[in-house]
């Protein structure tokens, strides 16, 4: 589990979609089951919009322009990310700060 990068909801009701850097696995279950089960077992994952909840510990850039969370120093192409909710946008990068205090912040236009 420590290297999932972030869970999102599948197409399917009760589809899980677990992603990794190297691959995305399928799992059944709600978002809420399962960020709850891997918080109430020692990891930092955070919600941050309907459909996307994230491993804070992984994250190394949010760029606040475009309201994405990236796991790699330097983002391509090909890098993943994970949207974060514009409504929630500045309440989620404050939680993020107080658990990880090494992610960089860029271009922080908040609402």
């Amino acid at each position: 589990m420590d290297k999932v990068l972030f869970i999102s909801k599948g197409r399917n009701r009760d589809q899980i979609l677990v992603h990794t850097f190297e691959k995305t696995y399928y799992m059944i279950g709600t978002l809420r089951h399962w960020e709850s089960f891997l918080n109430n077992n020692g990891f930092h994952f955070l919600n941050v919009d309907r459909s996307n909840t994230l491993n804070v510990e992984k994250v190394k850039i949010v760029n606040g322009i475009f309201k994405d969370a990236y796991f790699e120093c330097e983002i391509t192409k090909t890098s993943k990310r994970c949207p974060i909710s514009y409504y929630r946008f500045d309440e989620v990068i404050e939680e993020m700060g107080f658990i990880n205090s090494n992610i960089i912040f860029t271009g922080v236009a908040t609402r």
